[in-house]
């Protein structure tokens, strides 16, 4: 009997999670790795009751931002309507390494089980002039039922992942894109998340500020000349002083 009811209490609470959960993140990248993102997750109400509601929901947000130096500011919005719990959280950050390093093990620690998931486990690796990217989504993790929710409770739901870079991407496993490759866009329907884990991937060349470096070099050009005709006049002025 204790089988069953935890099989029924599993069910009920992976239908209650992925029912209708529907997230949209878009992040802007700079060539100094500075940026700014915008993240919107839409919830059953009743899985945010899980979690003391609405303004539970919020004290677990507000306590990992403070926790996080990467975030420089933020703005973080909830309302509840219809059933669900929306968040509109908007942030900054001063690097882009600093906030990955952020979803490290310790940090996902304080998270509920469904947030850690959806946050992922990101890895970025540099190779010679370019720098790669991949980020892992497991929400079979946080719900284990979920695979026994009907799929037609699944339709219509989606997560999606919008990436502007300084640079176009080299490669990437993105669904879309814009901007000449420098927006790349990723589009997973919840059905197909539950599935199997969610990927993002990109290698992007790593944003060189050649004007910048232009203009050193010719200041130090410029500073070389100078010192050679200063030394060269020293020079004739020391050979033609009497001895």
């Amino acid at each position: 009997m204790k089988r069953i009811l935890k099989f029924a209490a599993i069910f009920l609470l992976a239908a209650c999670l992925s029912s209708c959960l529907d997230t949209r993140e878009e992040i802007w990248i700079a060539a100094d790795s500075s940026g700014a993102a915008r993240i919107n997750v839409s919830i059953p109400a009743a899985a945010a009751a899980l979690h003391g509601g609405e303004e539970g929901v919020k004290e677990l947000i507000e306590e990992y931002i403070a926790e996080t130096p990467a975030i420089t500011s933020h703005v973080l919005a909830t309302e509840t309507g219809e059933g669900r719990l929306f968040v509109d959280l908007t942030l900054t950050f001063a690097d882009a390494l600093d906030l990955l390093a952020s979803t490290s093990a310790e940090t996902r620690e304080n998270l509920p089980p469904a947030g850690a998931e959806l946050m992922g486990k990101s890895e970025v690796g540099f190779h010679g002039l370019s720098v790669d990217f991949s980020r892992t989504v497991d929400l079979s993790k946080a719900v284990p039922g979920a695979i026994l929710i009907p799929q037609r409770q699944l339709e219509g739901h989606s997560l999606t992942t919008i990436i502007h870079l300084p640079k176009a991407a080299s490669s990437h496993n993105a669904t879309a894109t814009a901007d000449a490759g420098r927006t790349l866009i990723w589009e997973t329907t919840l059905a197909q998340a539950f599935k199997e884990p969610v990927v993002t991937a990109f290698t992007m060349p790593i944003p060189i500020p050649w004007t910048l470096i232009s203009l050193l070099a010719l200041l130090a050009l410029i500073l070389a000349s100078t010192l050679f005709v200063y030394l060269r006049r020293r020079k004739r002025i020391s050979m033609a002083m009497p001895r």
